[in-house]
């Protein structure tokens, strides 16, 4: 299993109507950005919490490890809307974190069969310090 440290990460929302008739599509992104390599590569994970992936029936696959440029490797992750807060809450509330994934060779093309997220060997609730008033 393939894992990277995380180091930082952003959110985007994002709303989008097409076709005809008009569907409505809610995605919620979280691009997670490992620490640097000795190399100075940053892996990222582009975690797309959709409601076209809250009924998926296809390919038994979570998401594709983009790696055409080795420098840059790119994890794409397709999750079910109702999981983002799942994933926000950790993101937010503990460190470190360790991002986890399994590679899955699926016609030649590299796809994710499972990804994780976690503290690994960190005790839960160490995240960072309370600094409020």
């Amino acid at each position: 299993m393939a894992s990277f440290l995380v180091e930082s990460y952003k959110l985007r929302l994002e709303l989008q109507r097409s076709g005809n008739p008009v569907i409505t599509t809610r995605n919620r992104i979280i691009e997670i950005a490992s620490v640097p390599e000795t190399h100075g590569i940053v892996e990222r994970a582009i975690l797309n919490f959709s409601t076209t992936w809250d009924n998926w029936a296809g390919t038994p696959v979570v998401g594709f490890l983009n790696s055409l440029n080795p420098l840059q490797p790119v994890l794409a992750g397709w999750l079910p809307s109702a999981e983002f807060s799942f994933w926000y809450d950790v993101l937010r509330s503990e460190k470190p974190l360790t991002f986890f994934y399994d590679v899955t060779l699926v016609g030649g093309a590299t796809y994710i069969s499972k990804f994780s997220l976690g503290t690994s060997t960190e005790p839960i609730g160490e995240g960072p310090d309370d600094v409020s008033p």
